[in-house]
């Protein structure tokens, strides 16, 4: 039975979910109303176009002078920068002369050695000098002489390191005439009139940066109010998403039910069949083939007597005698009799194969002289034995054989009937045990179909949300 009958899956109530939107939307338009009335207060309370004009133009001014500021800042720097490579390589050049020439050198020009080389020739030609005197003066030419090709070589040297102080001289005087002050006294006085500007619409600012506020104020409490909205949205999205998951597992649940359900039903069916099947079955093989011999034999032999068959022996048969309940007598000062026909005949028997020896055994067999006189028999009887395979008297003298070969089959029959009924009833119980592995493997395949549908519908709905979501 589907559990919809036990209970009913509540649908999300929409009319709920309008009635706390149209509360939100009615604070959402007074609000939008609020911020509508401050937008225009803001517009009405504007600086007049002249004083913003002149604001602009002192900001312009300010912002060049900023650049001008900046500029010429990064000359300035540029400059000492280049002094001071310069200077460091006035430094470098002056130390390459000192290491040639000695720090105590004191003939610094080519001239001055010339002129006292002058000298001491003039001194060693007078021959006033002793010898050792002399040598002292040829020694000193020699010191003078290397001195004054290590001057010719610095030379260049010294030439560079005058070049380079008259750079920095060069470089001294533009700095000199980038003045700074002059730019800051002009920034000073530009940002001294806006302040002043700004001091007299100062008011206007104010009242403007208070309608400012409250307009925040506005902004902020209309975005809970969409907040509020979008959870409420959100909740009813995710409560009717929940409904239509219970629905969708109800029709599966139902669904499988249903299958399962035609599945049992078909199963009960064939069971009831084969059980029914089953009890026919245990009714002892050959009876209708025993009973027709009987009667034949009672046809054809008067002194033959049926032998007696105990009814219900089976101590495990639930229509035995013995184990049947007892029940309360009935009354039957109020019951009419009925008569019982004489060509009724009772069979603890179902319908079989051997259907047409019940039908023979119920009519009427009988061998008799016909009027005539001549040996004669009913054709049911004649019937009977052939389907026996049993020889048909043609005489009175042939009977005898007819009944031995009857009484023949009679005891191949009885002593079969017990081992062919046990087979009847292996061979049915075999088949009804098959029937419950069919249908076993019957319920597993039913049970994997479905899962392997609610497989595929899970994976299509997922594929279409993740479509919705990339749209």
């Amino acid at each position: 039975m589907s559990s919809s009958g036990n209970f009913k899956i509540k649908r999300p109530d929409v009319a709920v979910r309008d009635r706390k939107l149209d509360t939100l939307n009615v604070q959402l338009k007074k609000i939008d109303e609020e911020i509508a009335l401050l937008r225009k207060q803001i517009d009405q309370n504007q600086v007049n176009d002249v004083t913003q004009q002149e604001r602009k133009k002192l900001q312009d001014q300010t912002k060049e002078i900023i650049k001008t500021q900046a500029d010429l800042k990064t000359r300035r720097n540029t400059i000492h920068e280049s002094i001071k490579q310069i200077d460091s390589q006035i430094k470098r050049k002056t130390t390459e002369i000192n290491d040639k020439l000695g720090k105590k050198s004191k003939y610094t020009s080519t001239a001055e050695i010339k002129q006292r080389l002058a000298q001491i020739e003039d001194s060693i030609s007078s021959g006033d000098l002793s010898l050792v005197e002399e040598k002292m003066l040829v020694k000193e030419m020699q010191s003078l002489n290397k001195l004054n090709k290590d001057l010719v070589a610095i030379e260049p040297v010294k030439k560079s390191i005058d070049a380079d102080k008259i750079k920095i001289t060069e470089l001294k005087e533009q700095l000199n005439s980038m003045n700074p002050r002059e730019v800051s006294a002009k920034f000073e006085d530009t940002q001294k009139r806006l302040n002043d500007l700004q001091s007299k619409t100062q008011g206007v600012y104010d009242k403007r940066q208070a309608l400012f506020t409250k307009r925040t104020v506005l902004y902020k409490k209309r975005d809970e109010v969409y907040s509020q909205i979008r959870k409420i949205r959100t909740d009813f999205d995710n409560e009717f998403k929940s409904f239509k998951q219970k629905m969708e597992t109800e029709r599966i649940k139902r669904e499988e039910e249903q299958k399962l359900s035609k599945l049992l039903e078909e199963k009960d069916n064939a069971l009831g069949k084969l059980q029914e099947k089953l009890n026919h079955s245990k009714v002892p093989a050959f009876t209708f083939e025993i009973e027709a011999i009987e009667n034949s034999l009672t046809a054809l032999d008067p002194t033959y007597v049926k032998p007696k068959k105990a009814l219900f022996t089976d101590s495990d048969d639930p229509l035995n005698v013995d184990n049947r309940t007892a029940v309360k007598q009935v009354e039957n000062d109020d019951l009419v009799p009925v008569a019982k026909k004489d060509d009724d005949v009772f069979t603890n028997t179902a319908p079989s194969k051997s259907k047409k020896f019940k039908k023979k055994s119920q009519n009427k067999i009988s061998a008799e002289p016909a009027s005539d006189g001549k040996f004669s028999l009913e054709p049911t009887l004649i019937a009977t034995l052939a389907e026996l395979d049993v020889s048909v008297p043609i005489s009175q003298d042939s009977v005898e054989k007819t009944l031995q070969e009857l009484k023949a089959k009679h005891e191949e029959f009885v002593a079969k009937q017990d081992e062919q009924t046990k087979i009847n009833i292996a061979d049915v119980e075999k088949e009804i045990a098959q029937l419950e592995i069919n249908y076993a493997a019957k319920e597993e395949q039913v049970k994997k179909e479905l899962e392997e549908k609610r497989a595929k519908e899970q994976a299509e709905k997922e594929a279409n949300e993740q479509a919705d979501k990339e749209n």
